[in-house]
């Protein structure tokens, strides 16, 4: 069985269980829906399947630690099948286990590029659901880093997206997804796929009405939807 196959296998046995604590899982913050088959399982299930690690793979996972739980889900499912993973974030807690490094720092331009000069080995990079909740300077100076400094070939990142409409202050337009990943001219976008399912706070909770003014149940039309790409050296 390759690397791919073993991590969504242990993705799937991990994810909802109380012994391994995911944000958004249906037991942590469990009222904005959760559990296996969700919003959030698929930018995990998606990021393992386009990350395409080996056992030799060394990854950065961006944003990866937790505020609630203190875990670093996802790497310390990778780290179950790669060389080494490093997680950068000022949330990551005790590693779980001896191919664990965590940098403890908030990830802007400066950090991420003196991290990425020191950390010559790294292959993949990871980046799940954190564009989408820092400020645009912060997050274009994080793609600028990966394009400067970072040696390897393949960056994946997930995040919540509307076409038009910010429905919190950093949401991802189609503008600002532009401006976020023009910086990356030594990498081309090899994957960009939208998930299946939806969180269940991603509909709008008012009625809307049709022309003819029938309402329309609540809850019928999402409101934003995940999105997940891959980028590969050029």
């Amino acid at each position: 069985m390759n690397v791919t196959r073993l991590l969504k296998s242990e993705l799937w046995k991990r994810y909802g269980s109380k012994e391994h604590p995911a944000e958004w899982d249906g037991n942590v913050f469990a009222r904005a829906g959760g559990g296996k088959m969700s919003q959030r399982f698929w930018e995990y299930f998606k990021a393992i399947e386009l990350l395409d690690l080996t056992p030799e793979s060394v990854v950065l996972d961006i944003g990866g630690g937790s505020p609630a739980t203190g875990a670093g889900f996802l790497g310390e499912i990778l780290a179950q099948q790669v060389k080494r993973v490093v997680i950068m974030d000022p949330n990551a807690g005790t590693p779980a286990s001896g191919n664990i490094e965590c940098v403890r720092t908030n990830c802007a331009h400066a950090e991420l590029k003196a991290l990425l000069e020191m950390h010559r080995d790294l292959t993949h990079i990871s980046c799940v659901s954190v564009f989408e909740h820092i400020e645009p300077a912060v997050r274009e100076g994080i793609t600028r880093a990966i394009n400067e400094s970072f040696n390897g070939g393949c960056f994946v990142a997930t995040f919540e997206y509307h076409a038009k409409v910010r429905l919190h202050e950093h949401y991802l337009t189609t503008k600002t997804v532009s401006e976020l990943f023009k910086p990356l001219t030594r990498f081309y976008l090899d994957e960009f796929v939208a998930s299946p399912t939806h969180c269940e706070n991603a509909f709008d909770s008012q009625p809307l009405l049709r022309l003819s003014r029938t309402p329309v149940a609540r809850g019928h039309i999402p409101l934003w939807h995940p999105v997940a790409v891959r980028f590969l050296r050029s």
